[in-house]
């Protein structure tokens, strides 16, 4: 497993490869709340590659993660997987986060994940 997370123009941009393990997965959503919480930004787009779909959310503590995001109104997170089963988790992760007040969003191209966004900032 590996990730990068860089500053775009208006958004943080997450990418993750190989993700295996719930430990990876906390992993990296802690790097990106870190750069987050470090860098201002309230956007941020995540891509996942070659990486198994997560269907057990309290085992790889993705609600932490959403904590972050519904404790701002700012903040906003789109994801985008490579695959169907990638983005059935998402949908699913999306349906969970939404239940938690948090802004995320599942999608399955990333122009129309960037301009959900970029809506609404100012």
């Amino acid at each position: 497993m590996h990730y990068r997370i860089e500053a775009a123009r208006d958004h943080l941009r997450a990418e993750l490869f190989g993700r295996e393990t719930a430990e990876h997965t906390h992993e990296f959503l802690r790097a990106v709340s870190a750069k987050t919480l470090e860098s201002g930004f309230t956007r941020v787009l995540i891509l996942v590659r070659n990486s198994r779909p997560v269907f057990r959310i309290e085992k790889h503590r993705i609600f932490e993660f959403f904590k972050l995001v519904a404790s701002n109104t700012a903040y906003r997170v789109a994801m985008l997987g490579d695959s169907e089963e990638l983005r059935a988790s998402q949908e699913y992760i999306e349906v969970l986060a939404r239940q938690q007040s948090a802004k995320v969003r599942a999608f399955r191209e990333e122009t129309v994940a960037l301009e959900w966004l970029r809506a609404d900032s100012a």
